[in-house]
């Protein structure tokens, strides 16, 4: 007999190795560092908001009453946060939920009981959540339940109150990996496959953009009465609520808010063991008898109206070929589309943070004079312009570096009969296509529909040039094929330049929006700024274009890592020419046929 023991910890190791994306690991890593740097990332965010909230009331002189109240909006900003992490946890973790035809394939010819691998499965989701649960609160855990204890508690008193705080956080976390994890049971319960493979992509997109938006748009707890409507459909509250009343404060208010969320939890918890338990057992078993999303067809209208106008506007076919491909491959697969909402669901986040003035009056807004009527030119419409613009580009040109069919580059290898420049300009074209252009024009008819004409027309041409900048300091040095070649894992190294370059991005968009908002009101302003700006894209246009012109330049299909002995590639300078290898360097004009001269008999 196998030992189910042994199956149950392979099967948890590898269930737990891919259930965080690759790229967050190194190379040479294993999943114990994976977890580390993961737990890292969130462990500096929850430093970063231990350093900036704890340090003002510590040195706060506030009786206590006061003092408390300051903290219960603390309070629901961490279970909201937390709510939040966890969310974003489950909706990137939405794919490995369930097997995939390759676990179906192998797992069901081996003898395993289902019940081990769905054990497994669940226990890899359960770590991979307490560890993000619990790195995000690394610090704030520490220190806030020890300030919110009573004066006169003492040590039993702050211990009762760091218990409460954890049992808490993880609830909170548990109910909202919950209710999505339900959701996707009923999905997979109740739809074939294949319906479930098209709207499971849908329900992933929607929850994550659902979580950021009533993250970011949410009242503060402080702004709103406890017993008003925003209390009893927020689960943030609820659990506010739960934490107050376990740590013995009074109001009736509180209790309401501490049932709901006694009732929410084993109501969504029972649902998601329910659903996800049937539905583990039922796909299993399916994944092979079903086929999977298969081709779009290219007789709809949607399909034949793109492919008309790439063959308009695209005179070359290695451009059409290049954009068609792009643009398909991004449709057809889910781990890239989410890749892509991802880096544009962090620029809605920061839009959706400006965004809160037209909910609730900002006073530092009024302090800057900045008018926040959605009608008039204000500050929040700017930054999601341009903050969604680059964070699409730069999603879009991070997602072009993943490959989807590696075993199919060969098709490009052996039909690389142009120079790299041709294929150069046939990627900034897709980029442009795929990000920059969709916002342009969604952004030139929205803008011209609410704001005055001279405002709205200003704003777009920003908006070119910035594109035209972002595309090709993007696109610099970019040598491959979009999904064509092969990706080495922790290139990127998030875990160090996440944070950094999140606070660097942060700060240059709020300045260079300031720096637009002032110079749209007066137009020798404004043609400074955009002389700048257009100088700076067509240095970078120009740079690019060098580049994928340079004798150095070819085209990547494998990222390999650094050599350990580099060449010294000494070939003399008669080699064979590298242009002369291109059909773009042959003369186009067909040359007179010469007759060949046949030997006499």
């Amino acid at each position: 007999m196998p030992n189910e023991r042994r199956q149950f910890r392979v099967l948890y190791r590898d269930f737990l190795f891919r259930m965080v994306d690759i790229e967050l690991l190194s190379a040479a890593g294993d999943v114990h560092k994976l977890l580390a740097q993961f737990g890292a990332m969130l462990a500096a965010f929850g430093f970063t908001i231990t350093v900036f909230t704890l340090g003002p009331l510590v040195r706060s002189s506030l009786p206590y009453e006061k003092l408390s109240f300051a903290l219960r909006t603390e309070q629901e900003f961490l279970i909201a946060t937390t709510m939040a992490i966890a969310g974003l946890f489950s909706v990137l973790a939405w794919n490995a939920v369930f097997p995939d035809r390759r676990d179906s394939l192998i797992l069901g010819l081996l003898p395993i009981r289902i019940r081990t691998i769905f054990l497994a499965k669940v226990a890899a989701i359960a770590t991979a959540l307490g560890v993000s649960i619990a790195a995000v609160n690394l610090f704030t855990g520490l220190f806030f339940p020890f300030l919110a204890a009573p004066p006169n508690a003492g040590l039993l008193g702050g211990l009762r109150s760091l218990g409460t705080h954890w049992l808490v956080m993880a609830a909170a976390g548990l109910f909202v990996c919950s209710v999505l994890l339900a959701l996707e049971g009923v999905a997979a319960q109740f739809l074939s496959y294949r319906l479930f493979l098209r709207v499971s992509s849908f329900l992933q997109l929607a929850a994550f953009f659902g979580i950021l938006g009533l993250y970011f748009l949410k009242p503060s707890f402080s702004a709103v009465a406890q017993s008003s409507w925003p209390a009893r459909f927020l689960p943030s509250f609820w659990f506010c609520g739960l934490l107050q009343v376990l740590n013995g404060a009074s109001g009736p208010q509180f209790g309401t808010l501490a049932l709901r969320a006694l009732w929410a939890l084993p109501t969504a918890l029972s649902t998601a063991a329910a659903t996800f338990a049937l539905a583990y057992r039922r796909n299993i078993r399916r994944i092979i008898e079903q086929p999977d999303i298969a081709p779009a067809d290219r007789s709809k209208p949607a399909t034949r109206i793109g492919s008309y106008l790439a063959a308009k506007l695209l005179a070359k076919p290695i451009e059409r070929a290049i954009v068609l491909f792009t643009a398909r491959t991004i449709a057809r697969s889910r781990q890239h589309r989410l890749l892509l909402a991802a880096y544009t669901g962090i620029g809605l986040a920061i839009a959706l943070a400006y965004a809160r003035d037209f909910f609730y009056r900002s006073p530092l807004a009024d302090a800057r004079h900045l008018d926040p009527r959605w009608n008039q030119l204000n500050v929040p419409f700017l930054v999601a312009s341009l903050v969604l613009l680059f964070f699409a580009v730069i999603g879009a040109r991070g997602v072009f570096a993943m490959p989807m069919a590696l075993q199919a580059n060969w098709i490009f290898r052996i039909t690389a009969v142009h120079s790299p420049a041709a294929y150069s300009a046939a990627v900034r074209k897709a980029l442009f296509a795929l990000t920059a252009i969709p916002i342009w024009i969604l952004s030139a008819i929205l803008f011209s529909a609410i704001w005055p004409g001279r405002f709205a027309w200003q704003h777009v041409a920003i908006l070119i040039v910035t594109g035209i900048l972002l595309v090709e300091t993007a696109l610099h040095r970019f040598r491959k094929i979009p999904f064509a070649c092969s990706y080495l894992p922790g290139k990127a190294k998030l875990h160090i330049r996440l944070g950094t370059v999140g606070v660097v991005f942060l700060v240059a968009a709020d300045l260079g929006v300031r720096i637009e908002y002032w110079a749209m009101h007066k137009t020798a302003r404004f043609a400074v700024l955009f002389g700048i700006l257009l100088a700076a894209a067509i240095w970078a246009s120009r740079r690019t274009a060098e580049f994928a012109r340079s004798p150095a330049n070819q085209l990547q299909f494998e990222d390999l890592p650094p050599a350990e002995v580099n060449a010294l590639d000494l070939r003399s300078d008669g080699a064979w020419s590298r242009d002369e290898a291109y059909v773009d360097a042959v003369d186009p004009q067909p040359q007179t046929p010469v007759k060949p001269v046949l030997p006499s008999a």
